[in-house]
């Protein structure tokens, strides 16, 4: 059978790759517009994040239109030779610039003479409306970090890769069983490593540090010391002098115990 991604797309260019799969910039043929269409194998997590996506809608967070199952990957790419009966999703999404908030992080940082407390504070803000609406929704992302947070091409914000979302419970008392030490490391909560059951909590872990990130600036040698620290509720002393309110609520966002750190809704 024809490929419908071949069929119903045409200037096709590869944007990404990575472990997960690839991710393409196409131009529909039908409405003339161009798109992202992320194809990755078809298993649970891949099938988790379209749930997930097909659900939220918001403009913060990177909007889903549509997906199927092919039977081969795009030019015999993620061709594997042990599964043939192995299923392509095809997931069409919203398409969004190349920078990711790391990109936009790392050019604050070279520009720090040019660069405002507001513009961080609107991005973060934005970051955290998406977060309260992925909550209010009963989900939880579990891998909020820089690289997943992307930008439209009008610059408002986008939250991405909902590759490890998961449902939470409706009591919060009845923790939901979780993979243990699934997200990204660096910004995972202490819970996350250690513990089977967590919340939504996690994620304000997570805009915590990113938080930090978007107010201040380290160099690639202070990071590791600074990084520690910060997961501990230990900020420099130049960063609470500058921004005594933030760092409050920063260390308050990165408590120990989850049921210290605020909703997403009281950020």
């Amino acid at each position: 059978t024809p490929s419908r991604f071949t069929s119903e797309f045409n200037s096709i260019d590869l944007l990404a790759q990575g472990s997960f799969g690839y991710v393409y910039k196409a131009r529909s043929k039908l409405l003339g517009k161009e798109m992202a269409v992320k194809i990755v194998h078809c298993d649970e997590k891949a099938l988790r994040e379209v749930q997930a996506l097909s659900e939220l809608n918001h403009p913060n967070i990177v909007r889903y239109y549509t997906c199927w199952l092919e039977d081969a990957g795009y030019e015999g790419r993620l061709r594997s030779a042990q599964d043939s009966t192995l299923k392509y999703l095809y997931i069409q999404m919203e398409l969004c610039s190349t920078e990711t908030l790391r990109k936009w992080i790392n050019k604050k940082n070279r520009n720090q003479n040019q660069w405002q407390k507001e513009e961080s504070l609107s991005v973060f803000t934005q970051i955290v409306s998406g977060v309260e609406y992925v909550h209010s929704r009963k989900f939880i992302h579990r891998d909020l970090k820089p690289e997943n947070i992307m930008f439209s091409s009008n610059k408002e914000v986008k939250i991405g890769d909902f590759g490890l979302v998961t449902a939470e419970a409706d009591d919060a008392a009845d923790l939901v069983k979780r993979t243990v030490y699934k997200g990204t490391p660096r910004y995972m909560a202490p819970e996350q490593k250690e513990k089977e059951t967590y919340d939504r909590k996690v994620d304000i872990f997570a805009l915590g540090l990113i938080y930090f990130e978007l107010l201040w600036n380290f160099s690639h040698e202070e990071r590791r010391e600074v990084w520690k620290n910060i997961k501990t509720q230990k900020t420099p002393a130049a960063f609470s002098g500058s921004y005594p309110f933030e760092d409050q609520l920063i260390k308050r966002m990165l408590s120990m115990k989850p049921e210290d750190r605020p909703e997403a809704e009281a950020v």
